[in-house]
This record gives structure tokens, sequence and C-alpha cells, in this order.
């Protein structure tokens, strides 16, 4: 198994506080408001999506506008309860995503192409271990709520051929139909999660969905949100990261390996690869002048670009980064 880490530097501070993250957390909440007030809206309740472990033995993690548990057997952060697949896609298909305010069509464009570069990066480190070239990639949803990455992939995805499954409200359904039907008819080399494993009901069903219909031997690229991360460690529910809406889950490493193996997935990578921790929690404690947090305070307080670029690649090295990565093969 293989925990590839990388830093070229360290992203400015406004790419965390800016304009668009803050407009786009009171967009999700006053959805998750209202969804929370819509009588008609059935709500089921859920023990640990990771490991299974009962909800009851489960620590709350936060009350952020519905109760949220931290499993005490893998760590996985949850919301204890969801509504069904159907609603999540339906609310999501009402509020499209939106470029960064503010920002220029070059510049999100640019931004779009920084993030491929990465994820093609990281499928190249996989290509040429297995018996089977990853020419084709079956990107799932992440062009839903992503503005420019069609055009930024269009640009820069060279060899591979890159077919896009976008978020259909309607064709999804509760058993992810529409993916099962994609799978079955383009047999993908590579199946591409990013950003949507927090963001549905029952995450298990997505990747046994893949596991039924994929051919033997494809390879699953797995991005989310980390809840091992020392920024969930430090902030909980405070943590910028955490919008309710779009982390329904937050996955362990050892959740998500316990999920993908009990679905009978091999895990070929692991890896938290993220670049914003340190900026995150650098602007926290000097912003928050009255916390004293044993070490941390005095960390931050005193820490200089250098510092910061060093206690990020440490938590990449040490897998404690806020992004997770996975890599698991059918």
């Amino acid at each position: 198994m293989q925990t590839p880490v990388f830093l070229d530097h360290l992203p400015d501070a406004s790419s965390v506080s800016g304009r668009k993250s803050e407009r786009y957390r009171h967009i999700r909440n006053k959805a998750l408001i209202e969804l929370l007030m819509d009588e008609d809206v059935a709500w089921v309740e859920r023990d640990c999506p990771a490991c299974g472990a009962p909800a009851t033995e489960s620590q709350t993690f936060g009350q952020v506008f519905m109760p949220f548990q931290r499993c005490s057997g893998c760590n996985t952060i949850y919301a204890r309860r969801v509504p069904d697949q159907p609603v999540l896609d339906r609310l999501r298909a009402a509020h499209p995503a939106a470029r960064s305010e503010g920002a220029t069509e070059d510049e999100d464009s640019q931004a779009r192409e920084f993030e491929f570069i990465s994820i093609l990066n990281w499928i190249s480190l996989s290509d040429g271990r297995g018996d089977r070239r990853l020419r084709k990639v079956l990107d799932y949803r992440y062009s839903s709520h992503a503005p420019d990455w069609e055009a930024a992939v269009g640009r820069l995805s060279q060899s591979r051929s890159w077919q896009f499954l976008p978020l259909d409200a309607d064709a999804a359904g509760a058993d992810f139909a529409d993916l099962a039907a994609a799978l079955k008819a383009d047999a993908p080399d590579v199946v591409l999660i990013q950003a949507e494993m927090d963001r549905v009901a029952h995450p298990e069903k997505l990747l046994a969905t893949i596991k039924a219909n994929a051919p033997k031997g494809t390879l699953v690229f797995i991005a989310s949100s980390c809840a091992d991360g020392l920024e969930y460690e430090l902030l909980g529910a405070g943590s910028p990261s955490f919008i309710p809406l779009d982390r329904l889950a937050v996955f362990s490493i050892s959740g998500l390996r316990s999920m993908a193996e009990r679905l009978g997935y091999t895990v070929r990578e692991v890896s938290t690869p993220g670049r914003r921790d340190a900026v995150i929690l650098d602007q926290h404690f000097r912003q928050a002048a009255n916390t004293n947090v044993p070490f941390w305070s005095g960390f931050f307080r005193d820490a200089d670009r250098n510092r910061l670029y060093d206690l990020q690649i440490l938590l990449q090295r040490s897998l404690r980064s806020g992004l997770l990565r996975f890599v698991i093969q059918t």
C-alpha cells in the first residue's frame, strides 16, 4: 500500500475565509432548515455508516441543526438521521453550484486546472502498478457541483477518456440506478468519487453499487473529508469545513477501510494530502484571542510560514490532514 505525500506551497488565507465559502455555507444551511421543516420528508435513523457501531455507543459531536455523532469505534463523524437519497438529490439539483463571488472566469478556470492536475497525478501514480491500463474514467457527479470542471478536463485529460455522470435527481433513485447502468454500459477502468461520500445518505450503498456492477479489478478513487484530521480534532463542529448538509458523514481512515473491506474491496492506497489544515488552524487561533488550548495556542501565535509548512507536511505524513484519499479495487 502506497501513501504518497506532496505539498508545493501553502494556500493563501483568503482561500479559507473568502466570500464564496461564507455565502455557500449560508445557502446550504438555509436549505437544511427548509428540509427539517418539511413535514413530508421521512428521516431514517442510522448507526455508524462506516463500521456499523451502534449510535448509542457513540459520542456527541455537535448539535448543528441536527444531531451528529462521533463513532467511539472508528472515529467517523456522522449525522444520526438522514432523509432518503432522492430527497437529497432533488435539494442539490435545486441549488446548482456557482462560481466564486468576484472571481473572473479565468481565475475559476485556473483553480479547476490546478485541481484536475492534482487528480490526474494521483491516478497516474496508480497507472502501471496493475495489469490493466487506466484509460477510461467515470467521473461520478463531481461536475455537478464544480463549475468549469468539464472544461478543465477537456483541456488536460490527454490520452484518458473521461465520462461524466452528473447529478440527475430523476434517474439516480435510492439505489443509484444511473450509476449501475453507466458501469454496465461503459466498463470503466477508474471510478472517481470526488467529494461525494460525505453527501450521500447511505454511502455503503454507493460503494456496493460499484462493486456489483463494475468489472473486477476496477479502481475506485475516493476523495473525502477526514475525521482524523487535526482540524476536526481541535475545532470539532466549529470547523469552517463542517457544513452539515455537505458532511452527513465524515469518514475516518479506519472507518472507510472497514466499510471497503466489508464490501469485498481491496484497499490499495491511503493518503491525506490536504493543503489547508495549517492555514485554517492558524487563522482560527489568531482570531480567537481568548482561546487557550494547551500547546496549540502558543504554537500558532508564534508560527511563521515555514513552521506552518512543516506542520502541513507532518499532517500529510502522519495521515492527519483534513482531506482523505483512498484507492480501492473491486
